[in-house]
């Protein structure tokens, strides 16, 4: 038989080490001989096995229980061993039979010595020198020595012998019927049915496990179950393979389902047909699992193969012994879950959870006083915060030009500890690229991020420095991204106004290359004057140094004392009602009236303020006072307390705050601004899909194809960068320039999370946009808007002067548009005050007229040329 070299494998396709049916698993070289190394493992690289398709029986029960339960068993062959038979050089059991084509490894020492290999020959011997021939063939290895020491006794005295096994012979095999690789096998002589069974993927679907026969000299010697195997780990029945064994593997017998709560919900195979209780194949499913029902199993059954019927066996004796046939399949439900004589208590609460019902219980058993209604969470984030936090800046390691860790401020390689990606260092280095820290304290109380750092990623540290590369800033990452407090006054209104303004023309003018104009790439997130005047952003003011990290606010919902309820079930109609309570006056006031009894099944919630809203008046609210006042800080606003009130009762302004450019900022102010700027974001899109479609259709000519492609692409360059604008939640609080008193504050409601910025009075005035110096000057009270612009350089070539407008300190914006009546001056004789900012935009319709004029004269000239045609035909 011939066996397939290395090369040959290799060059047909067919991994090495794997045992073609029919062929040998010996390489043999040139001359025949073998080639077998003794440290080569006889292998069998067997591919993962395909999924089968489902079985019919396993549709049906598919349909009936809505999951497609396994084939018991089947999973056992899914991924088989990698060696194909037991390795050939293990030892040998005692009970090996000694065959044709085995080696003999015999060693004699005494009166003669002899050290040699000896192959069993096909009659079944081997010659010994000076002994002759001895037949071996037959002899179980455990007799062997033995054997031969009485054989070669008869010829020398005085000796000592001594066998074992050298390379063991290969023995052919059939596999047939419902086999996955059914065909002829060479494999070990060491090999089993079970290892035969292993090597051809076992039984299909259709095959059977329970009935596996050997045949041996055409007489059937094993009827092997491999459910002893998978149930029990028994394989005292398992027997060694002889050459010409034939395995056979009937087709599947008698087969039931088990669904539901068992701890191996699978199809199985019946021993016998009429043989097999309820409780014997529950015994197979090992059993039920902890949250059965123990009352009763449905069983479905195909009755008398015409339909399918429903019967419910008990699970007492009587019931276990139900005899079970082919098809049947067998539900358990699990327990229902429903708990007898429980309360339920949830919510805002230290332990929710059910509790034991007693009769006559009330709701104050569940909630004996104040501590039950404080969280595990609120005491969690209460301890955490006297944890000590990170006060140095996280770098990346320097390495050498050969990526080696260079020397860590004397911490030499290697001695780092267990981390070496990254270390903290206290010190700034021109070669190390780190994340600004950022501790979770710096969130404001509801929970929302400082509007002026959304889309800034927040660390903790962490640094992945294989993706940092060299910045031309070395210190880009810490502080790029805070813009200095030049020509930076201007708050969001700015942005949406220049947005407003630039947008109107969209489809009419088109920069080179896409550019975009300034006032679409401003900064979204551009400070006010008050801000900047704080420098709370700043890298290179004294406060702005350091990112920060303490806070004041709830570390949970405070309770909403007005309102809980009970959630009730009918046990006569099975209706839920809801049964509220004053959680307040139960718990503070000691109210019996509000002491509902409680009956078994009832839920009980504790809501918090965060859970229904609930008055303002009755909300807890923190309120931020920073700048000029004489104790900044955070507030616990009382109940009708206003804005006015709260200065007052927080001491006052400092003799040097400039009340006129305050910012009053609103979380929820800034959530109804983000959605109209959203919406109007959206709608501007719309209309730039719209117009970008029509000046398609309607362009004649590639030039104006092109024009139409390019300025298509700039509207959605500007509509990008529209959609990265945030609204900052001002409230323009339009006081006067000159106001100083506490007096001349609103009386405005406050909110939750509200912050008042009360800047100290700035001495500078900004001129933005297309002037020829953008600059901050130093504030002079006789010079107008116009000496303003006249020290910046005046308005340049591509300024549209007509749309100019002044942003005030106040947040209030006037525009030259609409101030020629302002006591019949100009626009440019404006009074400014210190903080005020002037914007002159650009000019988005130039070139526009030129454009028309001439399309014009092409079409005046293409009309006389066509006049003096006539006049040359006619």
């Amino acid at each position: 038989m011939r066996s397939l070299s290395p090369t040959n494998q290799t060059q047909s396709g067919i991994p090495q080490g794997v045992v073609i049916p029919g062929q040998s698993d010996n390489q043999n070289d040139n001359n025949g001989n073998s080639i077998n190394p003794r440290n080569q493992q006889n292998v069998n690289q067997l591919l993962h096995l395909p999924l089968d398709s489902p079985t019919e029986f396993q549709q049906m029960v598919a349909n009936s229980t809505g999951k497609l339960l396994p084939i018991y068993g089947a999973n056992l062959f899914r991924n088989p061993p990698s060696t194909f038979a037991p390795l050939n050089m293990v030892p040998v059991t005692p009970d090996y039979v000694i065959g044709p084509g085995d080696e003999l490894l015999i060693q004699i020492w005494g009166q003669v010595t002899l050290n040699s290999r000896y192959t069993v020959d096909r009659d079944g011997g081997i010659h010994i020198p000076q002994v002759g021939t001895v037949h071996v063939a037959g002899l179980p290895f455990a007799q062997l020595q033995d054997y031969l020491k009485s054989q070669v006794g008869r010829v020398f005295r005085n000796f000592d012998l001594n066998v074992n096994m050298g390379q063991l012979r290969s023995i052919q095999v059939f596999v047939v019927g419902q086999a996955r690789q059914p065909g002829v096998f060479t494999i070990s002589s060491l090999s089993t049915l079970t290892n035969a069974l292993f090597a051809t993927g076992g039984p299909t679907p259709q095959g059977s496990m329970r009935h596996i026969q050997l045949k041996r000299a055409g007489k059937v010697i094993l009827d092997y179950d491999l459910y002893a195997l998978l149930e029990h780990g028994d394989k005292s029945n398992d027997m060694q393979l002889l050459p010409g064994d034939v395995i056979y593997i009937p087709p599947v017998g008698p087969q039931v389902a088990v669904a539901g709560s068992v701890n191996v919900p699978a199809i199985y195979e019946l021993k016998s047909a009429n043989s097999t209780s309820v409780g014997d194949v529950l015994e197979l499913a090992a059993g039920l699992t902890s949250v059965a029902s123990g009352e009763r199993v449905r069983l479905e059954r195909v009755d008398e193969r015409r339909m399918r019927s429903m019967v419910e066996v008990p699970l007492d004796a009587q019931g276990r012994s139900t005899i079970l046939q082919d098809g049947d399949l067998l539900e358990l439900v699990a327990v229902v879950s429903q708990y007898k004589d429980a309360i339920t208590l949830r919510g805002n609460v230290a332990n929710p959870g059910r509790y034991t019902w007693k009769p006559g219980m009330r709701v104050r058993d569940l909630i004996p006083d104040k501590d039950a209604l404080i969280t595990r969470d609120y005491w969690l984030k209460r301890s955490q915060l006297g944890q000590p936090m990170l006060t140095y800046i996280p770098t990346c390691l320097p390495v050498t030009p050969y990526g080696i860790p260079d020397l860590r401020f004397g911490i030499a390689a290697g001695d780092e500890g267990m981390y070496p990606i990254w270390r903290y260092s206290s010190t700034r280095d021109r070669n190390l690229v780190g994340y600004p820290f950022v501790s979770t304290e710096g969130i404001s109380n509801n929970g929302l991020q400082n509007p002026a750092d959304e889309g800034v990623p927040q660390t903790d540290g962490g640094l992945d420095c294989t993706k940092l590369g060299e910045p031309a800033n070395p210190y880009g990452d810490l502080y790029g991204r805070y813009p200095s407090n030049q020509n930076n006054t201007n708050n969001s209104n700015t942005n949406n106004n220049n947005n407003l303004n630039a947008t109107s023309s969209l489809n009419n003018n088109q920069l080179p290359n896409g550019a975009i104009p300034n006032a679409y790439t401003s900064n979204s997130n551009q400070m006010s004057s008050a801000s900047a005047s704080l420098g709370s952003t700043v890298s290179n003011s004294s406060a702005g140094q350091f990112k920060p990290r303490n806070d004041v606010k709830l570390s949970e919902p405070d309770i909403d004392w007005t309102y809980a309820v009970i959630e009730r079930q009918s046990k006569a109609n099975l209706t839920t009602s809801l049964l509220p309570f004053n959680l307040g006056k139960l718990v503070l006031e000691g109210d019996a009236s509000q002491n509902l009894e409680l009956l078994p099944g009832d839920v009980v919630t504790i809501f918090s303020k965060a859970d229904i809203r609930v008055p303002q008046a009755q909300r807890t609210r923190f309120v931020r006072l920073e700048g000029e006042f004489l104790s900044a800080g955070i507030y616990s606003v009382q109940p009708g307390e206003t804005l006015r009130q709260l200065v007052q009762r927080a001491g006052g302004f400092t003799p040097d705050a400039y009340l006129y450019g305050s910012e009053f900022t609103r979380e929820s102010t800034r959530r109804v601004q983000q959605q109209r700027l959203n919406q109007y974001v959206d709608q501007i899109a719309l209309q730039a899909s719209t117009s970008a479609i029509n000046n398609a259709n309607s362009a004649i000519s590639a030039q104006d194809s092109a024009a139409a492609a390019a300025a298509s692409q700039q509207d959605q360059a500007v509509i990008n960068s529209l959609r990265q604008t945030r609204a900052t939640g001002r409230i323009v609080l339009q006081l006067d320039a000159d106001s100083h008193d506490i007096s001349q504050l609103p009386d405005l409601p406050l909110e939750d999370g509200d912050q008042f910025i009360v800047p100290r009075v700035p001495s500078t005035v900004s001129v933005d946009g297309a002037v020829y110096n953008q600059n901050s000057f130093v504030y002079d009270p006789t010079r107008r808007l116009g000496g303003y612009l006249r020290i910046a350089g005046g308005v340049n070539r591509d300024a549209d002067k007509n749309r100019a407008y002044v942003i005030r300190a106040s947040g209030a914006v006037i525009s030259k548009q609409y101030s020629s009546t302002l006591r019949g001056n100009g626009f440019e004789s404006l009074r400014l005050f210190p903080g005020d900012t002037i914007v002159v935009p650009l000019n988005l319709e130039k070139g526009k007229s030129l454009r028309l004029i001439v399309d014009l004269a092409q079409i005046v000239g293409q009309f006389g040329i066509a006049i003096a045609a006539a006049n040359v035909v006619f």
